[in-house]
């Protein structure tokens, strides 16, 4: 069996802020519209973690119902939270009183905000899946990459219209391989899920090549810097995706991958974020 002596066999994209649009775009919009100091909503899911109703959610384990959305809004509600925001964040100003936080709307809102692709992380994924490798003896060619998703979300309730829209299939279909939190129990930045993930794209590409994938042969991209520290230590490489920056991290990912300027990029766009004076600005955050 030829092989394949590249050093990356698989990229894996977080969902939510990455592949599509970032559910962060409608929480800043509901702190700003609800004069919420900006990263408090952020700030109290984070805190709410490991046994909070989000993180619960995306494990699968309690659905989406009136049980859910009260235990969501409670999470953000506490005061112990949001007096210890202030401290952290602006020590020297006296917390004003908490607000009133819907979290169903809160919730449906972000839901709302990501279920638009991104323009340069969702062309940059098709444009991996056209990449072929020759084989060595001639036989043919194979895929260059294994692409997969690796997301904490959500199950719909049954009978929801995200459920029968189109979008989700047109999501899974993007990728070869998808891990769901809350399709398997378990969620980002636990250990076990990133070895599953590298399990599962090793799969699909000893399908292809007859070889093993290691975890030191994987990237993965997130807009979340504990889920990257989180793959760091089970070897995965990993690529910050800044919110409203993605372009950034595709092009990093040009640069981890060994490929010219440009590659993942829809054509013409390069050229306009130049123009523009965008490019070169910083770089993706590892």
């Amino acid at each position: 069996m030829a092989s394949n002596d590249y050093l990356i066999k698989a990229v894996l994209f977080d969902v939510g802020g990455v592949a599509v649009l970032s559910p962060m775009l409608a929480i800043a919009a509901y702190e700003k519209a609800n004069n919420i100091p900006p990263g408090y909503i952020n700030h109290a899911i984070v805190r709410s973690s490991p046994n909070g109703a989000w993180s619960r959610i995306e494990r699968g384990e309690i659905p989406f119902d009136h049980q859910f959305y009260e235990k969501f809004t409670a999470d953000l509600s506490k005061k112990e939270v949001w007096d210890g925001y202030y401290r952290i964040n602006i020590p020297t100003t006296t917390p004003s009183p908490m607000p009133s936080i819907d979290g169903k709307f809160l919730l449906w809102e972000m839901m709302r905000v990501s279920r638009n692709f991104d323009p340069y992380i969702a062309p940059a994924i098709q444009k991996m899946k056209q990449m072929k490798l020759q084989v060595n003896n001639g036989d043919g060619t194979r895929r260059r990459f294994v692409v997969g998703a690796l997301t904490n979300d959500y199950q719909f309730p049954e009978g929801h219209e995200y459920n029968k829209d189109g979008f989700k299939t047109q999501l899974r279909e993007l990728f070869d391989v998808f891990i769901s939190s809350s399709a398997v129990g378990m969620r980002k930045p636990e250990q076990r899920i990133y070895e599953l993930a590298v399990g599962r794209v090793g799969e699909v590409w000893r399908s292809w090549w007859g070889e093993e994938v290691k975890a030191s042969e994987v990237v993965f991209l997130d807009d979340i810097g504990m889920n990257l520290k989180g793959a760091g230590k089970v070897g995965i490489r990993g690529i910050r995706v800044v919110l409203g920056e993605s372009w950034r991290a595709v092009s990093e990912l040009e640069r981890v991958l060994g490929l010219k300027e440009g590659e993942l990029f829809e054509e013409g766009v390069v050229g306009r974020l130049k123009s523009e004076g965008k490019w070169g600005e910083g770089k993706a955050k590892l």
